[in-house]
């Protein structure tokens, strides 16, 4: 197992997040640091851990997309985890990644814990995965809405070998890297080279700070308009992926299926900077479609449509307190987690699933394989041939 470290101006938080990678429990772990190329005094901290830490001292800051690229190479074993340097893992996470692994994984991911900034839990877990959840159902989700049941990036372990084949294959050339983050990237490659194995159990801390680039404290028009334009991308990469592999997607229909997407819309026209373009009625509309033709347990589904025509309704100040009370981990009532648990782990969702299973597009894993064969793209299958920790990259 190889924990990557990923480091930009966290100086605060750095030297927790590289004693929790040096503390696992699992027998052969090895840790690497990288740092893109910080202004505050991260290298000070890196230096103090000698030998202990293998380290990638970038000249130029890259972003995180190309700092990731660049370091895991490095890696000596088959497995990694790149964690944020704001963030933590539990001592038993490498080891319990190595003991769910097999030969046809390609990801492992869990949910994780919010702390805030001085690493108190703030009794909030997320995201809430269904019941179950196995490829075939995140492939299809993937491709009927560019998005997929997933988690942060350091809530995730992925094969060396995964990396190399989308490396190979071009998955990493991006004209603006800076647009996108590398769990992104993953989560639209992996499903399709291989096995996502997804664990229930958290294995990492998430944390809250002011310089979070995704995590908020307050509620704003810029952070969901920020994740509207994460996710066009996200979609827009998809489909140049699918276009390289000859797989059947539709961009437009993905964005009016994304229920991440329109709501995100939704939100960001209740908190406008600016006059808006459309009534917050068509905007709640289309949120309200998305969520209609989405395949999740019926019960689910009225209870987000209710939210969000009371958000759409509401004045500005309490659209705002609704929106903290799912977004805001400090804002949230203890009741409001214990029942978004409680719905997640109904049986209703095993219908969602076999739902996604039986659209056109959710059967379809044998001509991928071949249509991945033909253009010189090996993904695992169920009779594996071995090379899954083997890259070709050293």
């Amino acid at each position: 197992m190889s924990v990557i470290v990923v480091n930009y101006n966290n100086a605060d938080f750095l030297g927790p997040a590289i004693d929790s990678a040096l503390g696992q429990d699992h027998p052969v772990c090895e840790v690497i640091v990288v740092d893109d190329c910080s202004t505050d005094n991260s290298r000070e901290i890196i230096a103090q851990y000698g030998n202990r830490v293998r380290s990638m001292l970038r000249e130029k800051n890259g972003g995180q997309v190309v700092a990731t690229d660049s370091v895991w190479p490095l890696a000596r074993y088959p497995i990694l985890i790149f964690l944020d340097s704001d963030d933590l893992l539990f001592p038993h996470a490498a080891a319990t990644v190595a003991s769910v692994w097999t030969p046809e994984t390609v990801k492992a991911q869990s949910p994780f814990v919010t702390i805030d900034k001085a690493g108190r839990q703030l009794g909030y877990v997320t995201p809430k995965f269904p019941p179950n959840l196995d490829t075939a159902t995140i492939r299809a989700e993937l491709l009927r809405t560019g998005g997929s049941p997933n988690s942060g990036g350091s809530a995730n372990a992925y094969s060396r070998s995964l990396l190399a084949r989308i490396h190979t294959d071009g998955g990493f050339d991006l004209e603006n890297p800076r647009d996108f983050d590398m769990d992104a990237l993953l989560e639209c490659n992996g499903p399709f080279y291989g096995g996502v194995i997804t664990l229930y159990e958290p294995l990492s801390c998430y944390r809250i700070h002011d310089s979070n680039k995704y995590g908020i404290s307050s509620i704003e028009n810029a952070h969901f308009a920020t994740k509207c334009r994460l996710q066009e991308l996200k979609i827009d990469y998809l489909a140049r992926r699918c276009e390289h592999w000859a797989i059947k997607f539709d961009p437009a229909a993905a964005r009016r299926g994304s229920v991440w997407l329109q709501e995100c819309r939704l939100f960001a026209a209740k908190l406008p900077d600016e006059p808006l373009y459309e009534p917050i009625f068509t905007t709640l509309c289309s949120a309200i479609r998305a969520y209609i033709r989405t395949p999740m347990p019926f019960a689910y589904r009225m209870i987000r449509i209710a939210w969000l025509s009371g958000i759409a309704a509401a004045p500005r100040t309490l659209a705002t307190r609704l929106l903290a009370f799912r977004f805001v981990p400090g804002e949230r009532p203890a009741w409001i987690e214990r029942l978004l648990s409680t719905v997640a782990n109904t049986r209703s969702w095993r219908g969602w699933l076999g739902s996604l299973r039986d659209e056109p597009h959710g059967n379809f894993k044998p001509s991928i394989v071949s249509q991945l064969n033909s253009r010189g793209i090996r993904p695992n299958t169920s009779a594996p041939d071995g090379s899954n920790d083997r890259s070709p990259i050293s």
